[in-house]
């Protein structure tokens, strides 16, 4: 009886340390972060300038390659990192032509609202036509909207106190599935930064209304606050590019790489510069790695301006007793085209739902080019 009892006792000891074994191992999420950037109203593929179409450009190719990378992937986030609204006649003609009445739908709205963003953030040509058509615009968009060091002016000469422009960040609370089909609940925060310039850019627009601070300073700030508030990743869409890697400069206009240096960042969506990273005209910059598309060992990516780009950032993720880390990372850019000598060939077809939803104002903005 004795014997038995020993028995038993081994195989139940046996049995809650493989248990045990068995619960120390961390659940796996891959979390496959999107990112659109430098839109500039190019939601067609469609030059208005030439009258003619463009393969080169246009949301609405980027939309079917979003389609195709969330069909991939079991999670995914889209983000945008602004400079939206401004940048060719579609957007002139919506600003200064046809304006926006109370609850009317600005055209980017209209077709990102069909792309589940997840967030937004502001940049730099947001404030070409002033705040209240900013503002007017943006109260369309069916997704929330951050920047960090955008304030407003107060007038009592005590920083301490000042209210950002709109929310610094945002904690995404979501459900996520590993790689064994189990669940997990994820706070996913997203701060967002818009170039100081902005004050002397759009001095006219802003002056005596709002300031900014610099990007790195201001990440320092808010970081720390977004992981106690429960972020537990925290992913920052500076619309700022790279700049230099030597010297940081204060208010510097492009600070990607050295917010990379601030702790807590677990991954960069950038843009600003109109170019693509990771990519070779980076390669030998000192913390830059562009084959594993890092800078300073966190992932990042900018895909390009226009359209002409969809940035992934793929993490691996792993989470034990509730906390998070990222194991590995993997980063590309999916273009809507290539070239052929200097024939442009299409990749992606539009998406037609995209070309529906702004089919109105396409046409009067070809009305109001062409009888200019």
């Amino acid at each position: 009886m004795a014997a038995r009892s020993l028995v038993f006792a081994l195989s139940a000891a046996l049995l809650a340390s493989t248990t045990l074994a068995a619960r120390a191992e961390p659940a796996t999420v891959e979390l496959r972060l999107l990112e659109t950037t430098d839109i500039h109203v190019h939601l067609h593929n469609y030059d208005y300038y030439r009258d003619r179409a463009d393969d080169t450009v246009g949301l609405a190719k980027v939309a079917t390659l979003l389609e195709q990378a969330r069909a991939e992937a079991e999670n995914s986030l889209l983000l945008d990192n602004g400079d939206l609204i401004q940048g060719n006649p579609m957007g002139d003609y919506m600003a200064t032509v046809r304006g926006l009445e109370p609850g009317e739908i600005h055209p980017v709205y209209k077709a990102m609202n069909l792309l589940d963003y997840a967030a937004g953030n502001l940049g730099n040509h947001e404030f070409n036509y002033g705040i209240a058509f900013l503002e007017a615009a943006i109260a369309g968009a069916d997704f929330p909207y951050v920047s960090a060091n955008v304030f407003v002016v107060d007038g009592d000469d005590d920083p301490s106190n000042d209210r950002n422009f709109i929310d610094p960040y945002l904690i995404l609370d979501r459900t996520v599935t590993d790689t064994t089909g189990a669940s997990h609940p994820i706070g996913i925060g997203v701060i967002g930064f818009t170039p100081p310039q902005i004050t002397v850019w759009d001095r006219a627009n802003v002056e005596g209304r709002l300031y900014a601070a610099d990007i790195v300073e201001t990440a320092r700030r808010f970081v720390p606050e977004m992981k106690a508030a429960g972020a537990d990743i925290v992913i920052a869409v500076p619309h700022s590019a790279l700049g230099s890697t030597t010297d940081r400069g204060e208010m510097a206009e492009n600070a990607s790489y050295w917010l990379s240096t601030v702790d807590g960042i677990d991954a960069i969506l950038f843009g600003h510069a109109h170019r693509v990273f990771p990519g070779e005209d980076f390669a030998g910059l000192d913390g830059v790695d562009v084959a594993a598309g890092t800078l300073n060992g966190v992932p990042a990516v900018m895909p390009g301006f226009w359209g002409s780009h969809l940035g992934i950032v793929d993490l691996t993720l792993e989470v034990e007793d509730g906390a998070w880390t990222v194991a590995g990372a993997q980063v590309e850019n999916r273009p809507i085209y290539t070239r052929d000598g200097r024939t442009v060939v299409s990749l992606v077809d539009p998406h037609p739902d995209v070309l529906a939803a702004v089919a109105d104002e396409h046409q009067a903005t070809l009305d109001f080019v062409r009888s200019a």
